[in-house]
C-alpha cells in the first residue's frame, strides 16, 4: 500500500521506504484528496453502522445543501458512541473533484481526506494534540484526545491567506490542547510560524525518513499507515474482489473455510442486535415525522421531499409579498422625518419596483437643504441633489432617493 496525499498543489507520496513527488507507481494506493473545498460537520443517528447508514447520511446532507445526491460523494467516520446512536464526522465532497484523479490512481485505490492522513500520522507522536496542516489553500485544524478526534475544523484560504485575516491565529488561542503539531507549507514559512508563535506554542515534528522535509510529507506518511486511523473516513473503498487485492489477501481464502463456521454464531447475534437497533430507529423516525406534522399543520410522510417543498413555497411567498424589504409607509414615514425648518416638501414621485423616489420642494437656505439631504441618507440607500434653482430668495430642489437599506434601520 502507497500512501498518497493528493494535494491542491504537489502530489507527495510513501510506500513505506521511499517517497517522492508526482504519481507513484504501484499496485495500490491510500489516497488523501486536498479538503481545500471539503464540507466537514457533525450529526447523530440512532444507528450507529448498516448498509444503510450511508445512503441515510447522504440523502440527509443532500437535502440539507438542496443538491442532487448524484453531485456529492460522503465519507463518514464514528467520533462517539453515545446512548441511542453515535455521533459522525461527515466529509461531503463533490463527486467531479474525485473524478478527477487519474485512472492509473483511482481504479487501485481507496479515497479519503489528507487531513486524516495527517491525524494518523500524528497519532504516532502523542494520543492528545493539536493538528495544523497549513496547506497553499486551506488551513485544517484537528483536535485529538485520548486517540480519539473531538473537533475537526478546515478554515478556506492558506496559511498566506491568515497572516493578513487573524482568522487562524485567535481561533488556536482558544481551542488549542495538548501538543501542537504544524505541518504543511506554513511549517517551512518562517513568516507564518512567526505570526503563530504569538498565539500558541507548536513544534514541527520530524519523522525518518523525511528529516526537515516531513512537514511536507507528513499526511503521506500518515496515510501509509492509515490503517491505525481512528476516523477510517473513505469515498471509495478498495473493491475485497479486485484482481490485486486477491493476490495479496490470497491466505485469506485457504484460511476462510476453517473458521466460517465460528462466524455464522457472531453474525446472528449481531443480527439480532441490528433489529434491535432498526426497530428503535423506526420508532423514533416516526416520532421525529409526528412531531414535524404538528409543526408544519400537515401530515409528513416524506420530510426529506415535503420539507424542501414548503420552504420553497414559503420563499416565493416572501419574495411575491416583499416580506423582507422595508414597506412603502417606511420610506414616506422617511421623507417626512428626514424634514426639517426651512423645508418644504411639495411633491414626491416613485415606487418601490422602480426602486427610486424623486422628492420635489422648497428650501430657505443652503444649510437647510444639506440638512435634509443627510437626514434622508438615513432611510435610503442612495441620496443625490437632481437639480437647483434659486428663484425669489428660495431654492427649488429635486432630489432623487434610490430604495435600499440607508444608515438607520427602523
Amino acid at each position: 500500500m502507497i500512501g498518497v496525499d493528493w494535494g491542491s498543489s504537489t502530489v507527495k507520496w510513501f510506500d513505506g521506504k521511499n517517497f517522492g513527488t508526482g504519481t507513484p507507481k504501484g499496485r495500490s494506493f491510500t489516497v488523501g484528496i486536498s479538503s481545500s473545498q471539503l464540507l466537514v460537520k457533525q450529526s447523530f443517528y440512532p444507528i450507529c453502522s448498516g448498509s444503510k447508514l450511508k445512503k441515510l447520511i447522504l440523502n440527509d446532507v443532500s437535502t440539507d445543501l438542496s443538491v442532487d445526491p448524484e453531485e456529492i460523494s460522503v465519507a463518514f467516520c464514528q467520533a462517539e458512541k453515545l446512548g441511542k446512536g453515535c455521533r459522525f464526522f461527515i466529509f461531503v465532497e463533490k463527486r467531479e473533484r474525485l473524478r478527477e484523479l487519474p485512472e492509473e490512481i483511482s481504479s487501485k485505490a481507496q479515497i479519503t481526506v489528507d487531513i486524516l492522513g495527517g491525524i494518523s500520522a500524528a497519532l504516532t507522536l502523542s494520543e492528545t494534540f493539536t493538528l495544523i496542516d497549513a496547506g497553499s489553500k486551506k488551513v485544517a485544524v484537528a483536535i485529538v484526545k485520548g486517540g480519539k478526534v473531538e473537533r475537526l475544523e478546515v478554515l478556506r484560504g492558506g496559511y498566506t491567506y491568515h497572516l493578513n485575516s487573524g482568522e487562524l491565529f485567535s481561533l488556536m488561542g482558544e481551542i488549542a490542547q495538548g501538543t501542537v503539531f504544524l505541518t504543511g507549507g506554513g511549517a517551512l514559512s518562517e513568516e507564518f510560524k512567526g505570526e503563530l508563535s504569538k498565539a500558541v506554542s507548536f513544534t514541527v515534528p520530524k519523522v525518518e525518513p523525511f528529516g526537515e522535509e516531513t512537514p511536507l510529507y507528513f499526511n503521506a506518511y500518515g496515510l501509509y499507515n492509515f490503517r491505525k486511523s481512528p476516523c477510517k473516513a473513505f469515498f471509495k473503498s478498495l473493491s475485497f474482489l479486485s484482481q490485486d487485492v486477491l493476490k495479496e489477501k490470497r491466505r485469506l481464502f485457504l484460511i476462510g473455510g476453517a473458521v466460517g463456521l465460528s462466524l455464522l454464531g457472531i453474525t446472528g447475534g449481531l443480527f439480532i442486535n441490528y433489529l434491535s437497533v432498526k426497530r428503535d430507529y423506526y420508532l423514533e423516525k416516526m416520532a421525529f415525522k409526528k412531531e414535524l406534522s404538528k409543526v408544519a399543520g400537515e401530515e409528513l410522510l416524506a420530510p426529506e421531499i415535503q420539507i424542501p417543498e414548503k420552504l420553497n413555497s414559503y420563499r416565493e411567498l416572501a419574495d411575491f409579498l416583499k416580506i423582507n424589504e422595508p414597506s412603502l409607509l417606511y420610506y414616506i414615514k422617511g421623507i417626512s422625518n428626514s424634514v426639517v425648518k426651512g423645508v418644504k416638501v411639495l411633491a414626491v414621485e416613485g415606487t418601490l419596483s422602480s426602486g427610486s423616489f424623486t422628492v420635489k420642494g422648497r428650501a430657505d437656505r443652503d444649510s437647510s437643504l444639506k440638512a435634509f439631504v443627510d437626514n434622508l441618507r438615513h432611510y435610503f440607500k442612495r441620496v443625490s441633489i437632481s437639480s437647483t434653482k434659486n428663484t425669489g430668495g428660495r431654492i427649488g430642489f429635486t432630489i432623487r432617493a434610490e430604495v435600499g437599506s440607508g444608515n438607520k434601520q427602523s
